[in-house]
């Protein structure tokens, strides 16, 4: 690292000082015996912050049952920690606006900071890191405060790096290192030590970019914070696909998060932000809605399974075994009926029946022929294709292998999943279908009502070992269960149990 640089940047003039309300606010807090009222009154000096503070409280972010409509309200319904948070974050916001004249892009700037703060602390609540939201938020808000500083220390020298990157924030740190021998997240983190931040702050901001490097005791804060980048990537590309598949294999490695959490945090992230860059008033430039963005990688996802560029990591792993066999659907990329007999054996070998469980769910698509007939064999396929893709959003990360059985059929081995388990998956599926559905052919606002999907399991545990005693047996007790669905008029999940003895 470049120490005299960073110096340089430290002492630089044109950088703000922590502002007076901030500082007096991280003053007040340190003490555990800190009289509330004494809080509230020192926020509301600053009549315009506490306005935002307010604002922000009663939005849907914090889905308050009642308005809110004091600050001291505010601390009592909310916790010191979100308002201190809110406060040191509104606060610092004002301290860096842009001037008239500065070539520094501040609404890429706090587009960023807003969508990771807000995702950090929706993947916080998501994870049931109670004691860690408040610092998600503010250090994601932060967590490139070093980029201002080193823009308002050396000029169009680093606005120069930041573009040579060409929007792709996650090569500038690379970038910076190469033309300064230091980079934004030190910097950053050396501010917030330098404005007594504590260091559950400035610990995750210095490692936002490396977040397995974090120590431990910060590293929940700072993988969140690093996810909620990956987010903001997913909402401001202008082709989400790539970024979103990023964000699928980071969430499941980094927090063990399914893809449909992360589309979920998506969602409710691009509609907090919007909300929340109104509150702060900063200009974040025009944004999309997350519904849309979410259609737009989901069709992608579709034509690139279509043209063959995907191929799910179970069709890999059993079409790699199974010499000699097709083991592949061509059209969606995951295994076909060989590949579901290949898979399901596999698994059954390595288990003793009875101590370790397994599951087998199959998903029928009703009214498929209808849409084939009225729609078009292009909108019945991308239905086919797009049913395999939130398949392996669902139940890849739970280890299961994804099959297509016949046309309107898929078949799902899940290892290691118990049946209430592998029923409430089945049942998010049905729900993700059927919104999904809506997306793929949105010109037919009535698609939902034309196809039923009826889903049928079984599970081989403790209870049922003496009756699946192959694997055959267990996928034919997951094919009566579907047959059992087929029989509602509407969309239906059924679980093979069985008769007591008596």
């Amino acid at each position: 690292m470049d120490t005299d640089l960073l110096t340089d940047i430290l002492n630089c003039p044109n950088l703000p000082s922590l502002p007076a309300v901030a500082a007096k606010v991280l003053e007040l807090t340190s003490d555990p015996d800190v009289k509330m009222t004494e809080l509230a009154s020192q926020i509301t000096m600053d009549q315009a912050l506490s306005a935002k503070v307010l604002r922000t409280v009663n939005s849907s972010f914090y889905g308050l049952r009642k308005r809110c409509s004091s600050i001291e309200k505010a601390l009592i319904m909310l916790g010191l920690g979100p308002v201190k948070s809110l406060v040191l974050g509104f606060s610092l916001v004002s301290a860096f606006e842009g001037k008239e004249g500065d070539t520094f892009d501040y609404a890429d700037y706090w587009k960023r900071g807003l969508d990771t703060a807000i995702a950090a602390k929706i993947i916080a609540d998501t994870k049931s890191f109670a004691e860690d939201t408040d610092e998600c938020f503010l250090a994601g808000l932060l967590q490139d405060i070093g980029m201002i500083a080193m823009y308002r220390s050396m000029k169009q020298q680093y606005c120069d790096v930041v573009q040579s990157v060409n929007g792709d924030h996650s090569n500038l740190a690379r970038a910076e290192l190469k033309e300064f021998e230091l980079q934004h997240a030190g910097v950053g983190a050396s501010i917030a030590e330098k404005w007594k931040l504590p260091p559950e702050i400035a610990v995750p901001i210095n490692y936002h970019e490396r977040p397995t490097a974090c120590p431990s005791d910060y590293s929940k804060v700072a993988r969140c914070i690093a996810l909620g980048n990956l987010i903001h990537a997913v909402l401001s590309a202008e082709n989400p696909t790539e970024a979103l598949r990023n964000a699928y294999a980071r969430g499941q490695t980094w927090l063990d998060l399914s893809d449909s959490e992360i589309d979920e945090i998506v969602v409710q992230t691009g509609e907090a932000s919007r909300e929340m860059a109104k509150v702060l008033e900063v200009d974040v430039g025009k944004q999309e809605s997350p519904e849309d963005i979410l259609t737009r990688a989901d069709r992608r996802l579709i034509a690139m399974t279509r043209d063959h560029e995907i191929e799910s990591y179970s069709a890999k792993e059993v079409g790699s075994m199974a010499e000699g066999t097709q083991a592949i659907d061509p059209m969606t990329g995951v295994l076909n009926r060989e590949g579901f007999k290949h898979a399901i054996r596999q698994v059954y070998s390595t288990v003793k029946p009875g101590e370790v469980d397994i599951t087998v769910i199959q998903v029928s698509l009703a009214g498929l022929d209808e849409v084939n007939k009225t729609l078009g064999q292009e909108s019945h396929d991308d239905i086919v294709i797009g049913t395999s893709v939130i398949l392996l959003k669902l139940f890849e990360p739970m280890g299961g292998a994804i099959c297509r059985l016949s046309t309107h059929d898929f078949g799902v081995v899940l290892p290691e999943v118990d049946r209430p388990t592998a029923s409430r998956a089945a049942t998010g599926f049905t729900e993700q279908f059927m919104e999904s559905m809506k997306r793929w052919i949105p010109d037919v606002p009535e698609v939902d009502q034309l196809v039923r999907v009826h889903i049928g399991l079984a599970t081989l545990d403790e209870s049922t070992a003496m009756l699946f005693v192959s694997p055959e047996k267990l996928v034919l007790a997951s094919t009566k269960a579907v047959k059992a669905a087929q029989v509602s008029p509407t969309s239906a999940i059924r679980s093979f149990v069985p008769k007591k003895v008596a």
